[in-house]
């Protein structure tokens, strides 16, 4: 009987040592399956925003060559308030579509009055950060006529400057003594570039190769000047006191921030849109909104709405 027993404590105690190395088998074999998922979407996550900052750099990168490309007897060819209206309104149906996919807010489709004063009302903050892409967004493409693309990549980086400053003043975010310095370089680095690429004439020469290809000198004309100012402080003004909004509303969901965002932007790029194309109409005698837009427009369309997206995420 004690052999017996002890035989069958002994076959007992083998199985449980078996399930337990069984148990441990599957979890590690679990844990490694889960640790391989984690290193595959950490990886993809890399990926993907490297792709993103690249496609940014590609975008900002290109949009003056773009500008350049269509002007047309020295002025830009198409309305730009018309482009950035398109522009607007694609970053907007994005952004509802984002808002109905990614969160369980509920919109009735048909909207109280006291639901769209509270709306209106929410959305009223944005309105002033609107106001000033508005005027950014059509100063940018205008300004194109008065520099060289090469120019306006080096100028428009004062808006680093201003957006410091105003991030200081406003956040009362406080900057170190190299920050400093270093805002001061690029400031007087890009003063003495401007003085001296400044041409007074309305005309820029041409310097032409041996190879018989045009190639435009860098240039900034006088109303250049100004232009790159008002458009460096309005693009920090805007960008701090956006990013205060978003702080002191943090609690509502970014979508729904952009919405109210971009619905300003297409709102104010509408009207003045409809009434270019009026007055464009008495001289060619038809209602044509996309009269100018060529290829490289529709360009800037793309790679600008996406860029206004990617920056939004």
């Amino acid at each position: 009987m004690q052999i017996g027993g002890s035989a069958s404590l002994g076959l007992s105690m083998s199985d449980s040592t078996d399930n337990i190395d069984h148990e441990k088998s599957f979890s590690s074999t679990s844990d490694n399956s889960i640790s391989f998922k984690q290193k595959t979407e950490d990886i993809l996550h890399s990926i993907g925003f490297r792709a993103m900052i690249f496609f940014q750099i590609l975008a900002y990168g290109s949009y003056s060559v773009l500008v350049h490309l269509c002007e047309k007897d020295g002025a830009v060819a198409f309305s730009s308030t018309t482009m950035n209206f398109i522009l607007e309104f694609v970053k907007l149906i994005f952004s509802f579509c984002a808002l109905f996919y990614f969160t369980s807010i509920n919109i009735n489709i048909y909207p109280s009055k006291i639901q769209i004063i509270s709306w209106f009302r929410q959305s009223l903050p944005y309105s002033i950060p609107g106001i000033l892409y508005f005027i950014n967004n059509n100063l940018a493409v205008h300004m194109q006529v008065q520099m060289d693309p090469a120019s306006y990549q080096i100028l428009s980086n004062f808006k680093i400057l201003t957006t410091a400053i105003l991030y200081r003043l406003i956040i009362k975010h406080k900057l170190t003594r190299q920050q400093w310095f270093a805002l001061s370089l690029l400031f007087f680095g890009g003063l003495a570039y401007s003085f001296g690429t400044l041409k007074n004439s309305s005309f820029v020469s041409k310097k032409i190769t041996s190879n018989s290809i045009i190639i435009p000198q860098m240039y900034i004309r006088p109303l250049g000047i100004p232009m790159i100012a008002i458009y460096c402080t309005f693009s920090g003004l805007a960008g701090v006191y956006n990013e205060w909004i978003l702080k002191k509303h943090y609690t509502e969901s970014l979508h729904l921030q952009n919405i109210f965002l971009y619905s300003y932007g297409t709102i104010l790029n509408l009207f003045p849109a409809i009434l270019s194309a009026t007055i464009k109409s008495q001289t060619l005698n038809f209602f044509n909104p996309f009269h100018g837009f060529s290829l490289y427009t529709w360009l800037i369309v793309i790679t600008q709405a996406l860029n206004g997206l990617f920056m939004s995420v």
